[in-house]
């Protein structure tokens, strides 16, 4: 149901679950000139609000609701930057204490009392900047960094869902508090509450939130014209290097060629039969790691490999022997069963979670038109054929590439 235009209210009656989840999630186009402050937004959701201004009241009271838990979280979609809240409690069936009345009543204290001390501001801002510090110092975070910056034409694109040391530095309180009035007002909001739970009485809890109407930005796909080849080799004093390639591909979620896209990335380098680990790690021996792993909302698929710097030029090249080998059909077809059982098993585990099935309320919600239900899932999947996969593998167009170039070591056992 609705709360407001632009603000959804969605119960997911579940009684496979003892707990009760609740997710929040706020979400804009991606801009340089906010992600900086919604980063710091969620940092500072999880620490205090005006109710409860202290780390001790803010812990004591969720202890209160038998340890219902409060956590936040943001990251990208698309062309979309999502900042959402989550919280997880014990059903009110099972205990004396109106858990889902407290837990509601938390979240619209923290949405709308948020704490606006400096001293806390500043604070977070100190730890969110040293905690992306050293996450830089993450040799394989640093590494998608620059392919990202390498493969996309948008700068907004490039940037990390947890924004930039430089990014946050320049943030001020008052700006930042400043934005907040202007995204609770403006964002397009979804709330989801997922167990065993009365819709009546959810959405009885929730309209005490005053939220008001909105028009935001809806389209959630990231799409770039094919661009020119881009390459970046850097020095590092790393033990391992890493081998970072960004194709562009032109399947979406949704799209005709979508499950295609799930069963030959599986074949390519998803899973641990595929060509990358079999034939680039196994075989020939020349890397620690190497894999594949796509976007269906940027129409990104990244190679990611971990080598020996003196292996450089044999990995890459053995890399795109694989991708040739998938155009040109050199695989089975078991090994296309294999990857559909192994799709199949991933798919019915995510049914167990209840935060994946929040994840597919929102992907309907925002996609009503080209959501995948689980019989459409299965119909499709069955559906793929080694042409398919094939013609698929030749729309691959190479973008991007970036090799952190470190040490190099004798021949060794990989």
């Amino acid at each position: 149901m609705k709360l407001a235009n632009g603000v959804n209210l969605h119960v997911i009656r579940e009684t496979k679950f003892k707990t009760i989840r609740i997710m929040v999630r706020l979400r804009e186009e991606l801009s340089r000139e906010n992600i900086a402050k919604r980063v710091i937004i969620s940092n500072l959701w999880e620490t205090t609000n005006a109710a409860y201004p202290t780390a001790q009241a803010f812990s004591s009271r969720l202890s209160e609701l038998y340890g219902t838990s409060f956590s936040t979280a943001v990251n990208k979609k698309g062309s979309q930057h999502l900042l959402s809240i989550h919280m997880s409690l014990v059903n009110p069936k099972f205990v004396d204490v109106d858990t889902l009345a407290g837990a509601v009543d938390f979240m619209h204290k923290a949405l709308f009392s948020p704490d606006k001390n400096v001293a806390v501001f500043q604070r977070e801002k100190t730890n969110l900047i040293n905690y992306l510090k050293a996450m830089n110092e993450d040799r394989s975070y640093y590494a998608s960094r620059q392919l990202a910056t390498l493969f996309f034409t948008d700068e907004n694109q490039a940037l990390p869902g947890v924004a930039t040391v430089e990014l946050l530095e320049n943030e001020t309180a008052e700006a930042v508090f400043n934005y907040y009035a202007e995204m609770l007002n403006h964002n397009l909001i979804d709330i989801f509450v997922l167990g065993d739970v009365e819709k009546a009485e959810v959405v009885r809890l929730f309209q005490t939130f005053d939220f008001k109407d909105r028009q935001g930005h809806s389209d959630i796909f990231y799409k770039q014209e094919i661009k020119d080849y881009q390459e970046k080799i850097e020095d590092k004093e790393v033990q391992q290097s890493i081998l970072q390639m960004a194709f562009a591909q032109p399947a979406t979620y949704g799209s005709s060629d979508y499950m295609t896209l799930q069963v030959m990335n599986g074949l390519f380098g998803g899973f641990a039969h595929s060509k990358l680990f079999m034939n680039v790690r196994e075989k020939a021996g020349l890397a620690y790691y190497a894999s594949s792993a796509f976007d269906s909302f940027t129409g990104l698929l990244r190679v990611n490999a971990g080598i020996d710097a003196g292996n450089y030029q044999q990995a890459r090249a053995l890399i795109l022997e694989q991708l040739q080998a998938m155009r040109s059909g050199d695989f089975t077809a078991q090994e296309v069963e294999q990857t559909k059982i192994m799709l199949k098993n991933s798919y019915f585990m995510s049914l167990d979670s209840s935060s994946n099935l929040i994840e597919q309320a929102f992907i309907h919600e925002v996609l009503p038109e080209l959501y995948i239900d689980e019989a459409t899932f299965l119909a499709e999947l069955e559906a793929v054929t080694k042409e398919d996969i094939m013609r698929l593998a030749q729309s691959l167009t190479l973008q991007a590439q970036y090799f952190m170039k470190g040490e190099v070591h004798a021949e060794e056992d990989l």
